[in-house]
C-alpha cells in the first residue's frame, strides 16, 4: 500500500509540474497574460522544484508587467504620433534589453522628428508672416521623405521669394499702367459724353428734317392723287367734248335734212300756189258755177302762202341753228384740242409729281436710314460712354488693387 501511494503522489506531482511548465511556456510566448500557479502540498523533491518555479514565475511576471507597461506607453505614443503630437515620450523602463532598446529608439525617433517638425513649423511660420528669407538647415542624416519635405519647403521659400519680388515689380508696373489707363479712360469718357451730346442734337435735327420730308412726301403723294383725279376729269371732259362735237355733227346732219324737207315744203307750197291760181282762173272761167271753187282756190292759195312763209321762217331758224351748231362744233373742237393739250400737261405734271414723290420716298428712306444709323450711333455712343464710366471705375479699382499689391509686396521680406 505504501509503494502504491508513493507512486500516485509522484505521478500527480509530475503532472502538476508538467502543467506548470505548460503555463509558464504559454505565458512566455504570450499565449496567455497570466500564470496559474500549481498547488502542490507535498514537501518532496517535486514540491521543492515547484516552489522554486513559483519564485521564477514571480520574477517573470514582474518583468512581463514592466515590458507590458513600456509596450503600452509605446502604443499610446504611437497613437499620439498618428495624431500629429510629437511632445510625448516613453517614460517607463524595463530590464528587458530589447524592450529598453525599443523605448530608446522610439524616444530618439521622437526627438529627431520633433526637431525636424520644429524646423518645418518655424520656417512655415516665417513664410506665413511674409518673411521668405529663412530656410531649413537640413541635417545630412535625414533621408527619404523627410528630406524631400524639407527640400520642398526650401524650394517653396525660394519660389515665394521670387514670386514676392515679381509681385512687387508687377504691382509697380500695374500701378503705373493703372494710372495711365485711368487718365486715358477719363479722356475717353469725356469725349464719349461730348460725342453723345452732339449726336443727340444731331438726332433731334434729323428728326425734324425727317418730319418735314415725310410731310413733303405725303403732300407729293396727295398732289399725285389729285393730278390723277384732274386727269380723269379732263379725260371725262374730253370725252364729253367729243360727244358734244358728235352731237353737233348729228345736229348739222339733221339740219341738212330739215333744209331738204323745207325745200320740198317750199316747192309744194309753190306748186300749190300755182295750182290755186290755175283753179281761180278756171273758176273765173266757169262763171257763176265756179264761185264756190274760187273761194276754195283762194283758201288753198292762202294756205300755200302761209306754208311758204312758215317754211321761210323755219329755214331762217334752221340757218341760225346751223350757224350756232357750227359755232358750237368749232368751240367743241377747240375745247377738245384744249383738253388734249391740258391732258398732256397734266400727264407731264403727274409724271413730274410721281418723280418727285418717288425721289421724296427715296429721300425719306435715306433720311430714315440716316436717322436709324444716328440712333444706333447714339445708343452705341451712350453705351460706350457708360462702358467708359465702367472701365474708369474698373481702372480706379485696378489702381487701388495695384497700390495694395505694391504695399503688400513691400511688406514682404525677400
Amino acid at each position: 500500500y505504501t509503494n502504491w501511494a508513493a507512486t500516485i503522489r509522484i505521478t500527480k506531482g509530475i503532472e502538476n509540474f508538467k502543467t506548470y511548465i505548460d503555463e509558464i511556456v504559454d505565458f512566455i510566448f504570450m499565449r496567455t497574460n497570466r500564470i496559474n500557479k500549481v498547488v502542490h502540498n507535498c514537501n518532496d523533491e517535486i514540491g521543492l522544484v515547484i516552489q522554486e518555479l513559483h519564485k521564477k514565475v514571480d520574477e517573470i511576471d514582474k518583468l512581463r508587467k514592466e515590458d507590458m507597461q513600456v509596450l503600452g506607453e509605446v502604443i499610446l505614443v504611437m497613437d499620439k504620433i498618428s495624431q500629429g503630437i510629437y511632445r510625448c515620450r516613453v517614460k517607463s523602463n524595463s530590464k528587458n534589453f530589447m524592450i529598453n532598446a525599443l523605448r530608446k529608439s522610439v524616444n530618439t525617433m521622437l526627438d529627431n522628428t520633433s526637431d525636424n517638425m520644429y524646423s518645418l513649423k518655424n520656417t512655415l511660420e516665417y513664410y506665413a508672416k511674409d518673411n521668405y528669407t529663412e530656410k531649413i538647415d537640413i541635417n545630412p542624416k535625414i533621408k527619404e521623405d523627410m528630406h524631400l519635405v524639407m527640400e520642398s519647403i526650401n524650394s517653396l521659400g525660394e519660389v515665394l521669394r521670387k514670386n514676392g519680388q515679381r509681385d512687387l515689380e508687377n504691382g509697380q508696373i500695374l500701378e503705373t499702367n493703372a494710372t495711365n489707363m485711368t487718365q486715358s479712360v477719363s479722356n475717353v469718357a469725356y469725349r464719349a459724353n461730348k460725342q453723345a451730346s452732339s449726336l443727340q442734337e444731331t438726332a433731334v435735327a434729323v428728326e425734324k428734317i425727317t418730319k418735314i420730308t415725310r410731310d413733303n412726301t405725303q403732300n407729293a403723294i396727295t398732289m399725285a392723287q389729285l393730278g390723277n383725279i384732274v386727269k380723269d376729269s379732263v379725260s371725262k371732259g374730253q370725252n364729253l367734248a367729243t360727244k358734244t362735237a358728235q352731237a353737233m355733227d348729228n345736229i348739222n346732219t339733221q339740219v341738212s335734212n330739215i333744209n331738204e324737207a323745207i325745200s320740198i315744203i317750199d316747192q309744194i307750197a309753190f306748186q300749190t300756189n300755182i295750182l290755186s291760181l290755175n283753179a281761180a282762173v278756171e273758176a273765173a272761167t266757169a262763171g257763176e258755177a265756179g264761185k264756190g271753187f274760187a273761194v276754195v282756190a283762194q283758201e288753198v292759195r292762202n294756205l300755200a302762202n302761209r306754208s311758204s312763209d312758215a317754211a321761210k321762217q323755219i329755214q331762217d331758224l334752221v340757218i341760225n341753228a346751223t350757224t350756232t351748231a357750227n359755232e358750237g362744233k368749232s368751240i367743241s373742237d377747240e375745247m377738245m384740242q384744249g383738253y388734249v393739250e391740258l391732258n398732256g400737261h397734266i400727264a407731264q405734271t403727274i409724271t413730274i409729281i410721281e418723280n418727285v414723290s418717288s425721289a421724296s420716298k427715296e429721300q425719306m428712306r435715306g433720311i430714315e436710314q440716316i436717322n436709324s444709323t444716328i440712333s444706333t450711333l447714339e445708343k452705341v455712343t451712350q453705351s460706350n460712354a457708360s462702358e467708359a464710366d465702367n472701365v474708369s471705375h474698373i481702372a480706379n479699382q485696378t489702381m487701388d488693387i495695384a497700390k495694395k499689391l505694391v504695399e503688400d509686396a513691400r511688406g514682404k521680406k525677400f
